[in-house]
């Protein structure tokens, strides 16, 4: 999530102005929340801090389904790496393959190779919990290759 501040300045030669900037703003962003303070310093403003995303944050950067033919050779190698390490991970939590990680999963992952745990949960089927469950073993996976 993202904060931004703006100032509503109340002197009516800039009221307007600083309205039209932050309903602007607002037109491009995913709003999640907002809180306002009055400051009566010089000028005298609000004060509005708006809690948002942006819409790439929203929606995972998977964009179409790929397969596992259409990663190139080094991708096919880091595939190889996440199904190792997810075969040994399910083995050790006595889980499916599948309960880790789909096979789905793995080519995005290969194919996108997050850097961070916020790029992780762009990919489709890693939420906060999974990625705070795999995430670091998944990056150490990616940066090491």
């Amino acid at each position: 999530m993202q904060v931004s501040v703006f100032s509503i300045r109340i002197d009516p030669a800039f009221l307007e102005q600083d309205q039209q900037t932050l309903n602007t703003f607002l037109e491009t962003v995913i709003f999640k929340k907002s809180s306002t303070q009055f400051l009566e310093s010089d000028p005298a403003h609000w004060s509005v801090i708006v809690h948002h995303e942006t819409e790439q944050q929203e929606k995972p950067i998977r964009l179409e389904r790929k397969s596992y033919e259409d990663l190139l050779p080094k991708d096919k190698q880091v595939y190889g790496y996440l199904n190792q390490w997810r075969t040994e991970k399910s083995e050790k939590l006595n889980q499916k393959k599948f309960m880790i990680c789909h096979n789905s999963e793995l080519i995005d992952l290969a194919l996108y190779k997050p850097s961070n745990l916020d790029e992780l949960q762009q990919i489709k089927g890693f939420g906060k919990q999974k990625a705070d469950k795999f995430g670091e073993d998944i990056l150490a996976i990616l940066n090491a290759v």
